[in-house]
Parts: structure tokens; C-alpha cells; sequence
């Protein structure tokens, strides 16, 4: 359903506010449409990784690919975002492909849309579940995993040797989050990067700076995440100067967020892009069981992979074992952390990249 429409220019393409239902919910997406052109068009369906909401720089591929002459959904998972659900900050696995399955079919929906020439794109969590998506969906014309999370014990064994200590914060922090919400309390959340005493999901020095290059300019942080980082400077050394770290305050509770946390939360600019540096703790129960790179051999379209070989949280070597051997799959390989390849020299190459690989699939005679 459409809510609003933006552009730039006469020419630009059109931002449109819409949603679609999954799981009794509504999702909130943006659908870009190119300004001039006829006949039905390709689309490409994306969504984020682990945590994060659409304004965390997915509108910039998003763009480039609507340049293109592309349609493009590109959605925010329930219980995160602009999008419905309760409890705020859940990260259910299920839920979350249910959600990719139901992006589809509004996709499908659309009569602007060429079913015949559909692709997804995620990334780092989302880059799994397009795998997985992708296992089940054979008439996709091209999937984009962009530093896929692939093997879930191979992502905890990296996670495990960046810090042993807070990894096991992050197990208690997971048990304590199912005990819980047996009894119906508020998620237990746990950072989704972090420094090396912190509980987090993703550890390393420069996570928590690599990341903030991803929120827009103009986020605000609340006024409790400003003070942790104003009594413990460590935490944000290097943190991007597109955050605000002071100014007006506000009240996170009236966030899509819903609640405050230490670990961080953020008030986007104009109205959009509420986002925490947080998820349900429970997820780092499942995560061992989770293992999307096995779909590779399923599925049917052409696949690519872009993998950064530094990626501490999508480790790239793993990645390519499971790719190796298998025709529809191209792997590109990029210099650069889990977070380098949303911005700067990284974002232009692996956009570009990206690019001529869809268009190859969006060109290629049918059946092929």
C-alpha cells in the first residue's frame, strides 16, 4: 500500500513511503521508481543485516541502482525500524525470511514489475537470509549477498577469539533473554557491536567507529548513550561526526526504538531512522543453527557474492569454501572490514560491481 511520495527532480527517480503485511504486521519499505522508461521493469528487493534499519546506507545502493532504470523495495524487518511488531529490537530468524517471502510477493504485485526479472539483495545478516530465500524461490532472475553471514559456527568461533570474556556475557545475556520472555519481560539486549568488555555480537576495536559510518547525518544519540560516552571516551574514539553527540535531547521511549539502552540509541533526522545499537540477546542461542551458505547448492539463479577478506563477522574464507566448485556462483573479493564496503572507494567498486552483474541477469535472454 502506497503512503507518500518524494523526488529530487523531474528526472530523479520517485521514493515512494508503502508497506506490506507479514505475520499480521505491517513492514515499512521504501519503492524507488525510475522517472522515465515503459514497460514493466526489473526490481530488486532488499533489506539490511543484523540490527540495522534501511537508512544505514542501503539508500545509497539503492539509488544507484534505481539510476538504472530499476525498481527497488527496500524494507526494514517487524520489530525494527519503521516497521510494526512487538517487542521492539526482537531478531527472530523465521520471522525475518517470512518477511523476505512476503516483500516478494508485494514485489510480484506490483504491475509496474517484470516477475520475470526479480532479484534480492541483502547483506551481512540479510546477505544470509537471501541464500536461504533464494534455496526455496527458483524463478529469481539474480541474487546480491553482500558480506554474507553464511555458517553460523564459523562466525561464533570468530566472534569467540575476538574476546572469550565478553562472549560469555553475551551467552548469559541469551539465557537471561529466554528465561524472560517465558515470563513475558522485555527482551534482554545486547550490543550489536562493541569494545572488548562488552557483550556484543560483533567485538573488535573499531567496530563501534566502522559502524557509525553507516547512520545518517543528523542522529542524534539519547541522552544516556551521550553520557556513557562522555564518562568512558573509549567507547566512541573514532565514532563518525555525522552523529550528534549533544544538541536537543529526546525521549527514547518516543522512538521507533520504544526504550533506552546504554548500548545506544539513536533518533534519525527528520523523523525517520530510529535505530539501537541492540537485538534480543536470544539470538545468539540460535545462531549456531543457522547455516544459509548450505543453500548455496540450491539454488538456481546466478548468485554473487561480495566478501570483504578482513570481515571478522562474516568470515570471507568460509564464504568461499562454500561457493567453491559451484557455476552460478561468483565471489568478488574486496580489501576491507565487515563495515568498509557501505562508504567510500570500497562502496564505489562493489556498487559498480554489483551493477554489472544485475544487469547482465536483467538483459539475458529468458531461461537463462
Amino acid at each position: 500500500m502506497e503512503v507518500s511520495a518524494e523526488k529530487d527532480s523531474h528526472t530523479a527517480p520517485v521514493r515512494r513511503d508503502v508497506w506490506f503485511e507479514s505475520g499480521g504486521v505491517r513492514c515499512a519499505a521504501w519503492l524507488y521508481t525510475p522517472a522515465a522508461g515503459d514497460g514493466p521493469r526489473p526490481l530488486v528487493v532488499m533489506a539490511h543485516g543484523l540490527g540495522a534499519v534501511r537508512e544505514w546506507r542501503l539508500d545509497a545502493f539503492a539509488q544507484r541502482f534505481a539510476a538504472q532504470g530499476w525498481m527497488v523495495l527496500v524494507f526494514d524487518y517487524r520489530y525494527l525500524g519503521a516497521s510494526e511488531g512487538s517487542p521492539r529490537q526482537l531478531l527472530d530468524i523465521g520471522d525475518q525470511l517470512d518477511d523476505w517471502r512476503a516483500a516478494l510477493a508485494y514485489g510480484r504485485s506490483l504491475p509496474e514489475v517484470d516477475p520475470d526479472r526479480i532479484a534480492v539483495w541483502g547483506t551481512s545478516f540479510g546477505g544470509g537470509h537471501v541464500l536461504r530465500i533464494a534455496g526455496e524461490d527458483h524463478d529469481l532472475a539474480a541474487v546480491v549477498a553482500q558480506c554474507p553471514f553464511t555458517d553460523g559456527p564459523a562466525s561464533l568461533l570468530s566472534r569467540f577469539r575476538s574476546s572469550p570474556l565478553s562472549m560469555a556475557g553475551l551467552v548469559i545475556a541469551a539465557v537471561l533473554d529466554v528465561v524472560g520472555s517465558v515470563f513475558g519481560a522485555k527482551p534482554v539486549l545486547a550490543p550489536v557491536v562493541g569494545v572488548w568488555w562488552m557483550p556484543a555480537f560483533l567485538v573488535s576495536p573499531t567496530a563501534i567507529a566502522a559502524a557509525s559510518q553507516l547512520i545518517p547525518a543528523g542522529s542524534r544519540l539519547s541522552p544516556r548513550t551521550a553520557g556513557v560516552l562522555a564518562r568512558v571516551p573509549a567507547v566512541g574514539k573514532g565514532l563518525s561526526a555525522t552523529v550528534e553527540t549533544g544538541g536537543q535531547p529526546f525521549r527514547p521511549g518516543d522512538t521507533a526504538v520504544g526504550r533506552d539502552t546504554i548500548w545506544g540509541v539513536m533518533s534519525g533526522p527528520d523523523g525517520g531512522g530510529d535505530s539501537a545499537n541492540a537485538v534480543a540477546a536470544r539470538l545468539a542461542l540460535r545462531l549456531p543453527l543457522y547455516r544459509p551458505g548450505k543453500d548455496l547448492r540450491k539454488i538456481a539463479a546466478a548468485t554473487l557474492l561480495c566478501v570483504c577478506d578482513d570481515d571478522r563477522a562474516a568470515p570471507a574464507r568460509t564464504t568461499a569454501r562454500l561457493a567453491a566448485g559451484q557455476d552460478h556462483v561468483q565471489v568478488n573479493h574486496y580489501d576491507g572490514d565487515h563495515f568498509d564496503i557501505y562508504v567510500g572507494d570500497l562502496f564505489e567498486r562493489a556498487v559498480a560491481d554489483q551493477i554489472e552483474f544485475l544487469a547482465a541477469r536483467f538483459t539475458a535472454p529468458a531461461g537463462r
